[in-house]
């Protein structure tokens, strides 16, 4: 096994443990349901600090992504660095981040006394946007279209 697997393997078993948790809390933040005797009811507490704490395992399997990514193309002395599908893969990773950062934000307005289930759709919202993103990249990864 040379480095570059190693760095590969390293870098699609980040992707998998701390990226695969997204499309779970997608569905289950998913719009809650109207009942008979009034509004929407917000989950649990307990729920959302859950989902608040798996949101920050995507995080730094994030950075951990970006770390193995950048170590792959270093060992590649740039070859796939200037190929077209991998830098529109990089403005994807670098926007997931920001989606990511702004998905905590929601979770976290919801937990405060006035968080409402809007905060929660728009946390989910967020959350299909990355599994979107996860998917496209993904597919440019191996595809390689471009």
């Amino acid at each position: 096994m040379n480095l570059y697997t190693l760095v590969l393997s390293l870098h699609v078993t980040v992707a998998i443990l701390g990226l695969g948790p997204l499309m779970a809390v997608a569905i289950l933040t998913r719009r809650p349901p109207v009942t008979t005797s009034g509004p929407r009811i917000m989950p649990p507490a307990p729920a959302l600090r859950g989902f608040l704490r798996l949101l920050r395992i995507s995080q730094v399997s994030l950075g951990l992504m970006f770390i193995t990514g950048a170590a792959m193309i270093a060992i590649v002395h740039g070859a796939f660095g200037h190929r077209l599908w991998m830098i529109v893969s990089v403005v994807l990773f670098l926007g997931l981040g920001g989606i990511a950062g702004l998905t905590q934000r929601c979770f976290k307005k919801a937990l405060m006394p006035s968080g409402t289930t809007d905060d929660i759709e728009s946390a989910h919202r967020s959350l299909l946007t990355m599994c979107v993103i996860v998917a496209a990249i993904a597919w440019l990864m191996e595809a390689k279209p471009f």
